[in-house]
């Protein structure tokens, strides 16, 4: 298989992901990319580490695992082709939805990613057989997502989140990010971000430039509180 322009590792639960994956595909229209998905799971990065995050996380970073198993059922069944679909319905079905209601908009957020997706339709609208929603609760599929993961961790390094780009696959430069709260507008933006990331990206001995405080990414689902600022990863 030749190498792709860009491998992006995704897990459909996270909304800075979702975001950056946006500009990423607005990107690809513009310039041909050829991009290749890749899984990484929340769940599996923070194994043994949750004593610190949100109670509602390990549901949701699960429901993420579970949609991976999904993905890369498809992948079994399709090629690697048909994974880029994929994510763009799950991550729909996280974040195109109205915000949940609640007194707690973040935390009604999180638990609601952990439910969301009606997996058996989104199967059946992309074409697939059915039996791939059930790869849901199929932990076989759990050593191809760690491979994936342990790759991208073995490309940047420990202590990152979601998505990792990795250009020119494997050994171009790949980095976690970027980060960003909404994607350009214009394709003339688009494309002034994307050059900048890469040029950076690419630039010898470059390894990291980071701000904990965000802003919360804007999705449908997030209304409640996009453009609040955050910590959350």
């Amino acid at each position: 298989m030749a190498n792709a322009d860009l491998e992006f590792f995704f897990d459909p639960v996270c909304p800075f992901c979702w975001v950056t994956s946006r500009w990423v595909k607005h990107v690809q229209r513009l310039r041909a990319l050829d991009i290749r998905w890749r899984f990484i799971s929340l769940r599996m990065l923070n194994e043994g580490g949750y004593e610190h995050k949100p109670e509602g996380y390990p549901r949701a970073h699960q429901r993420g695992l579970e949609m991976l198993r999904v993905a890369a059922a498809a992948h079994a069944h399709a090629g690697p082709g048909v994974v880029g679909d994929v994510y763009d319905a799950l991550g729909d079905a996280v974040w195109n939805n109205d915000p949940p209601p609640g007194d707690h908009p973040f935390d009604a957020i999180i638990a609601q990613s952990a439910v969301a997706g009606d997996l058996a339709a989104i199967v059946a609208a992309l074409g697939l057989p059915s039996s791939i929603a059930g790869a849901a609760q199929d932990p076989r599929f759990d050593a191809v997502i760690r491979k994936d993961t342990e790759d991208a961790l073995a490309r940047v390094g420990g202590d990152v989140g979601t998505p990792i780009m990795s250009f020119a696959p494997p050994d171009g430069p790949a980095f976690f990010g970027p980060v960003i709260s909404e994607p350009p507008d214009s394709d003339e933006d688009a494309l002034r971000l994307w050059d900048a990331v890469e040029t950076l990206g690419r630039w010898p001995g470059f390894a990291e430039l980071k701000r904990s405080l965000r802003r919360f990414p804007v999705t449908p689902t997030t209304a409640a509180v996009a453009g609040q600022e955050t910590m959350a990863s």
